[in-house]
C-alpha cells in the first residue's frame, strides 16, 4: 500500500500557509523549521518601520485542527499541552506563541504563553503531564495582532547598550 496524505497532513499545511500569509502582511518573515518538530515549528523575525531587522524574535507552535474545542464559560478555545513542551516553552528568553489554526473557518487564534501563564500563575512544577490552557475567542491572529505583539514585546525588551 503507497503511503496517503491525510486531512491532518493537508490542514497542517494549511495552518503554516495562513500564519505565514498573516506575517508576511505584517512585513515580518516567517522560518518555517524542518519537518522534524523538536517543539517549536517556526519564528519570526521582525524589522522596524525603516525596514531595519530588529533583536525581537518570536517562536511559534502551531497545531491545526478541523474541530476546535470550546470552554463556553471562559469565551476561550481548550487546548491540552503537555508538560515537556511547557517546559521548553516557558524557559525560553524569546517570546513564544501557541497558533490554533481553524481549518473550517480558516482562521488562527494566538496566545503568549508566557504572558498567560505569568497572569494565569500557574506553575510548571504544579503540573503532572498535561495542562489545559484557554484560548481567548477574540485573539485572532492576524496582521494588526501581530503588530501590536510586536510593539508589546519591543517595549519590554527595549534595551540600550
Amino acid at each position: 500500500m503507497r503511503k496517503r496524505r491525510t486531512r491532518e497532513h493537508i490542514i497542517e499545511d494549511l495552518s503554516f500557509n495562513y500564519v505565514e500569509r498573516q506575517i508576511l502582511y505584517a512585513g515580518y518573515v516567517f522560518y518555517r523549521y524542518s519537518q522534524n518538530d523538536y517543539g517549536y515549528d517556526g519564528s519570526i523575525t521582525t524589522f522596524n518601520e525603516q525596514g531595519e531587522i530588529e533583536n525581537l524574535v518570536m517562536h511559534c507552535q502551531l497545531k491545526a485542527t478541523d474541530k476546535l474545542k470550546t470552554a463556553a464559560d471562559r469565551q476561550a478555545y481548550t487546548f491540552d499541552v503537555s508538560k515537556r513542551d511547557l517546559e521548553l516553552w516557558l524557559q525560553n528568553p524569546a517570546v513564544v506563541l501557541f497558533l490554533l489554526y481553524d481549518a473550517q473557518k480558516e482562521v488562527a487564534y494566538y496566545l503568549d504563553l508566557q504572558a498567560y501563564f505569568l497572569k494565569d500563575g500557574i506553575q510548571l512544577d504544579k503540573i503532572r503531564k498535561f495542562v489545559r490552557i484557554y484560548i481567548p475567542f477574540g485573539q485572532l491572529w492576524n496582521r494588526q495582532a501581530i503588530i501590536e505583539l510586536r510593539h508589546i514585546k519591543n517595549q519590554l525588551f527595549d534595551g540600550n547598550f
